[in-house]
């Protein structure tokens, strides 16, 4: 097991968004980055940002994190709603410096206060099952990390359609088998997926 607090997924790392705003703890700062680099780069890509950009704009977005991060108030918008603002108003000031604002603005809209966030524009919706996908990713990741062997290869085939006999043929493995392996793998993937949800984004 690769977290003893697996099964109470509220005593894993709520503290990360506090001990980030820490600029002192450089361990705590690289686990953020190491977190939300790449849904950073989603967004930007969602919103029209140019490959040739879109490292320097992530390092300003970061930047600007390192700034505001002590502002964040969970109990005004979830962390992500927070995030994706602060993502969203470092491109619009991008697009305007290469006076392409009226164009992009027409995608994704004006700067975004928390308080605007009440109607979820078609980008804010995108947001909303990226982030779905993101935290699943990095769940089945970890997930990889703890089982061996054709476990992962039953859910997959499962996720894929096959049924338990198509897999036990296709694997040499019982159907007892497949059932067992499949239920493990999904009891640890919804797991991961909780600890996750309180680790990214606390309540």
């Amino acid at each position: 097991m690769k977290n003893g607090n697996m099964d109470n997924p509220n005593q894993t790392r709520y503290t990360l968004l506090q001990r980030a705003c820490d600029l002192h703890d450089e361990s705590a700062w690289e686990e953020f980055v190491g977190h939300y680099r790449r849904f950073i780069f989603y967004i930007l890509r969602e919103l029209g940002v140019a490959d040739r950009d879109l490292e320097d704009l992530a390092q300003q977005v970061l930047l600007s994190l390192t700034k505001d991060l002590s502002n964040y108030d969970q109990s005004r918008a979830r962390f992500r709603t927070w995030l994706s603002a602060v993502i969203r108003n470092a491109a619009l000031v991008h697009f305007r410096k290469q006076k392409s604002r009226q164009e992009r603005i027409r995608v994704f809209g004006e700067e975004q206060s928390i308080d605007s966030m009440d109607q979820p524009s078609d980008i804010d919706l995108r947001i909303e099952q990226e982030w779905a996908a993101y935290v699943a990713n990095i769940a089945m990741t970890r997930v990889k990390e703890v089982f061996q062997g054709q476990a992962i290869q039953v859910f997959e085939l499962g996720l894929d359609g096959l049924s338990a006999s198509d897999i036990a043929e296709k694997t040499g493995l019982t159907i007892s088998s497949v059932y067992t392996l499949r239920k493990r793998v999904k009891k640890r993937l919804y797991l991961e997926i909780r600890a996750l949800v309180v680790e990214l984004e606390p309540a």
